[in-house]
């Protein structure tokens, strides 16, 4: 019988429920927020892709100045998330590999991105 707690998926991977909680908790909220900014800036920018393509359109002067703040934003995220990534690494070794083997595995269990 499994164990309530147990955050193991069908592929055997457990999620590191206490560096996630713990030690590593402001690395992987950078992470999280970096990856919202991204998929922020994409979606608008595959918006702005569709109606060139479809209607040869251009961006409008509101949609360029959106689109930069959007990739900003997603720049800042970055340096976030390498700073506190960093920190864990210098603190704590052990949890910054299981924080990476983790977003590794979100990161393969995502549909392909198509552009």
């Amino acid at each position: 019988m499994a164990d309530s707690s147990d955050t193991r998926d069908a592929s055997g991977f457990q999620r590191p429920d206490a560096i996630l909680s713990g030690v590593a908790v402001a690395a992987f909220e950078a992470f999280n927020a970096m990856q919202a900014t991204k998929q922020r800036h994409y979606e608008l920018l595959q918006l702005i892709d569709d109606r060139r393509v479809r209607y040869g359109l251009s961006p409008s002067a509101i949609e360029t100045e959106r689109l930069a703040a959007m990739l900003a934003d997603h720049d800042a995220q970055v340096t976030r998330f390498t700073t506190a990534s960093n920190a864990l690494k210098n603190a704590d070794p052990d949890a910054h590999k299981s924080l990476f083997a983790y977003i590794g595995s979100l990161e393969q269990a995502r549909p392909p991105v198509t552009h």
